[in-house]
C-alpha cells in the first residue's frame, strides 16, 4: 500500500550543481538542485532559483549563466556555495576556487568544475518562492579526463557528479550502471 503525502516539492535524486553568474570581476554562484534539461532543439535548462538569491541579480546583470558539475569528492565546497550569502561574501576567494571565463556568454565558469554549460536565459517565470530561469545551452565544456572512448560524451562513472536528495537533505553519488537506454526496454512484454 501507499502512503498519500501531499504535494511535494521532492523529486529523487537531483542533480547537484553550482550556477554561476555576473562577470569574472564580479560573479557569484550558488549550489542548485533544482535544475535540468528541458529542451533538446535548441538545448535549453530551466533552473529554479529563489528570488532572494544574489546569484540571480549577477545572472540579470548579463542575462547569461553558467552551469558546472562538481565531484562528488568537491561536495564540501559544493555545500559552502550554497549555504554562504553572496552578498557580503567573496565565495571564490574564501574556498580558494577560481573563475575562468566562458566562451560565449558573459558569466565566468568555475575552473574546477569537470563539465560546465554556458547559458543564455530566454525566460524568466515567477513560480512564487522560486524564479524559473530558462536558458539556452551556447557553449559546453569537459576535462578531457572524464570523456568517454569517442571524445564526445562525458563518462558519467569518471565525472563522479553529485546527486542531491531532498527531504533527507544529503549529497550522494551515483551509483553502478544497470543496463543501455532505449535497448533494455525491448525485452519487455516479448514471449520466451
Amino acid at each position: 500500500m501507499k502512503k498519500r503525502l501531499g504535494p511535494s516539492d521532492r523529486l529523487y535524486p537531483m542533480p547537484a550543481v553550482l550556477v554561476c553568474g555576473g562577470t569574472i570581476e564580479d560573479a557569484d554562484a550558488c549550489a542548485v538542485a533544482w535544475c535540468g534539461i528541458c529542451a533538446t532543439n535548441p538545448p535549453r535548462i530551466a533552473i529554479a532559483l529563489r528570488g532572494s538569491r544574489h546569484t540571480l541579480e549577477r545572472i540579470r546583470t548579463s542575462g547569461t549563466l553558467t552551469v558546472n558539475t562538481v565531484r562528488a569528492d568537491d561536495v564540501a565546497v559544493l555545500d559552502y556555495f550554497g549555504i554562504t550569502p553572496g552578498k557580503d561574501i567573496d565565495k571564490f576567494a574564501a574556498s580558494g576556487w577560481t573563475l575562468e571565463p566562458s566562451v560565449v556568454v558573459e558569466a565566468p565558469r568555475i575552473a574546477e568544475c569537470p563539465y560546465q554549460l554556458e547559458c543564455r536565459v530566454t525566460h524568466e517565470i515567477e513560480l512564487g518562492s522560486h524564479v524559473l530561469l530558462i536558458a539556452e545551452v551556447v557553449e559546453s565544456h569537459a576535462e578531457e579526463a572524464v570523456l568517454d572512448e569517442t571524445g564526445e560524451k562525458c563518462d558519467v562513472g569518471t565525472l563522479d557528479p553529485l546527486v542531491y536528495i531532498a527531504g533527507s537533505r544529503e549529497y550522494r553519488r551515483l551509483g553502478e550502471k544497470l543496463a543501455d537506454a532505449y535497448s533494455i526496454g525491448r525485452s519487455v512484454g516479448r514471449e520466451g
